[in-house]
């Protein structure tokens, strides 16, 4: 049987249109979410830690290293979202795989810890501190998780989604954990923790799985110029990297890029590409020689040297 956790995900926004503008200014709004997020992870990892070693509880210390974690993506994210980044395809990439990563440097401890607990017959104290920030997480960090989610779907930032499921995940767990420090507190029911405690295990690698895996909808962002909406911006990324495979050579420039193509390319896809570029796309300067198996992308503006670099990765010569 396959576990499965309900995220309360945001409606899904609508394909992408937004110029650099909107762009700058909704990715302003991550980072300072995920500042937000970093101060309440900090305070709420430190408050977890001490308790659960105060009263022994496997499932409270296992929900602190969670929020360090979960800040550390969140310092990611701002990572992402910082400077010349800010429209890099490889940034995107990178901090999507980092974000995924955080999940499973998690399952293992608290994993072990839980069994040993179990087997061992160990029992928590009770811990009202505990039960006081569970019940906090699971006010706010829903808040944080949706806000998030909406504004990766704007941006196209498979990253930034993932670190909007690791706070959804956060509330969820707090909601399990709350579970388990009641169960003890009321009835006695000391073996809830560490079963919580596998229970976060278990979703942090279910969670670290997806996170990796991405859910970003094509290989650059939404640049101002740009009509593709987000299929159409998937199957332009598929036409790069159906040309990457036959490039022979490729040399860049700061602000261009030369792509000379084996004999085995196919001519009609590199032209199509190029028509598809030019109506989305009207700040590159496309270049194709058929006759000589080749296309020059420039750019004109500094800023859109980013948008340059989303075509060298797509075509795997960055």
């Amino acid at each position: 049987m396959s576990l499965e956790l309900p995220m309360l995900a945001a409606p899904p926004a609508p394909a992408p249109r937004i110029d650099e503008a909107t762009y700058r200014r909704l990715a302003r709004r991550v980072r300072t979410l995920s500042w937000l997020s970093l101060a309440w992870m900090a305070v709420e990892g430190g408050v977890a830690i001490a308790a659960g070693i105060v009263a022994g509880s496997i499932a409270l210390v296992g929900f602190g290293l969670d929020s360090a974690i979960e800040g550390f993506a969140s310092l990611i994210i701002v990572w992402r979202f910082t400077g010349q980044r800010m429209f890099s395809a490889t940034a995107e990439t990178r901090a999507q795989k980092l974000v995924a990563v955080q999940f499973f440097l998690l399952a293992p401890y608290v994993a072990i810890e839980s069994v040993r607990a179990l087997v061992g017959d160990e029992r928590p104290e009770h811990s009202w501190v505990g039960i006081g920030l569970a019940i906090s997480s699971v006010i706010l960090m829903p808040a944080l998780g949706i806000a998030k989610q909406r504004l990766a779907d704007r941006l196209g930032s498979a990253a930034t989604k993932g670190e909007g499921r690791q706070n959804m995940l956060c509330a969820y767990l707090a909601g399990a954990l709350l579970l388990g420090l009641l169960g003890n507190v009321l009835v006695g029911a000391w073996w809830l923790d560490p079963i919580v405690g596998l229970l976060i295990a278990a979703l942090a690698v279910k969670e670290g799985r997806e996170a990796w895996k991405g859910e970003g909808c094509c290989v650059s962002d939404p640049l101002a110029g740009c009509g593709l909406d987000s299929g159409g911006l998937r199957s332009q990324s598929d036409r790069y990297r159906a040309l990457g495979d036959h490039v022979a050579t490729s040399e860049r420039e700061p602000q261009a890029l030369t792509v000379r193509f084996d004999d085995t390319v196919d001519l009609g896809l590199l032209l199509e590409t190029v028509e598809v570029e030019r109506g989305c796309c009207t700040f590159f300067d496309l270049a194709p020689d058929v006759e000589r198996r080749e296309l020059v992308v420039s750019v004109v503006d500094r800023e859109r040297v980013p948008a340059l670099d989303a075509i060298a990765t797509a075509m795997g010569v960055s």
